[in-house]
């Protein structure tokens, strides 16, 4: 349960991810969900609100929380981080379990050969993921991608790829095999951050020297401090449209 000083913010969240499980069709009967622990507030707070949802729906599912270290950090930072996620989720009743890898080497090998490192570093990353939830029977896999993700990936897309598309709240992969959700698809940033300080949850940041420099990094620093200051209505609108296309109007080559 939430505590005193985030009780106003966890009916709103609540609310929102209610809205996205119910809408896409989420979660079901018999769902063994794998959930991407990464030691960020996004996932961190999608851990609380999933294991407060197990508790409460009236079919039983499963949910697992799996933090991959990608071997950015020193033994000592990587072994306090490890604890204190593994604190975080025994008091959410939620199973734990961590995998190390080398994947962050990899990604800043690749940069040395003008490979983009962060296609990189998810690319094998998820390809991780996807095999343990094949080897181990998991169908879902959750990520904590809120409101402001879905409009950054948009924007990138269509600046850098050359199309209109995002990320979406129930991905289907493998003919339907396994699915990717995002329960978090309608919920902004903002109240995930004011959550996660209420809540002291063990927050840790990007342990990855290229996060600042990545591109989605500088197009969430062009929306928040460039476009969105223009108008309050520009974030909202924009989250709308992506939802509201109209392809009558938008030519074809």
């Amino acid at each position: 349960m939430p505590s005193r000083s985030s009780r106003k913010l966890y009916p709103r969240i609540k609310r929102l991810i209610g809205r996205a499980i119910h809408r896409y069709d989420l979660l079901a009967e018999g769902d063994r969900v794998l959930l991407g622990l990464s030691g960020g507030e996004d996932s961190l707070v999608l851990l609380a609100f999933l294991a407060e949802w197990r508790r409460k729906t009236p079919f039983k599912w499963e949910l697992l929380a799996i933090h991959l270290d990608m071997g950015f950090e020193t033994p000592e930072d990587h072994q306090q981080k490890i604890e204190a996620l593994a604190k975080y989720c025994e008091k959410l009743e939620v199973p734990f379990k961590v995998e190390f890898t080398n994947y962050g080497k990899m990604a800043l090998e690749a940069k040395k050969k003008k490979v983009s490192p962060c296609f990189v570093c998810s690319w094998f990353r998820r390809k991780h993921l996807f095999k343990l939830a094949g080897a181990e029977g998991y169908n879902k896999i959750a990520f904590g991608h809120h409101k402001d993700d879905i409009i950054v990936t948009f924007f990138l897309n269509m600046c850098y790829h050359g199309e209109l598309s995002t990320m979406l709240p129930k991905q289907e992969m493998f003919k339907g095999e396994l699915y990717i959700i995002r329960p978090m698809t309608f919920v902004e940033k903002k109240l995930i951050s004011a959550y996660a300080k209420a809540e002291n949850l063990p927050v840790f940041p990007n342990p990855c020297p290229l996060s600042a420099e990545t591109r989605r990094a500088k197009m969430e620093r062009f929306l928040n401090e460039k476009l969105y200051p223009e108008n309050p209505k520009f974030k909202g609108n924009i989250f709308h449209a992506i939802f509201n296309c109209n392809p009558e109007y938008l030519p074809k080559w």
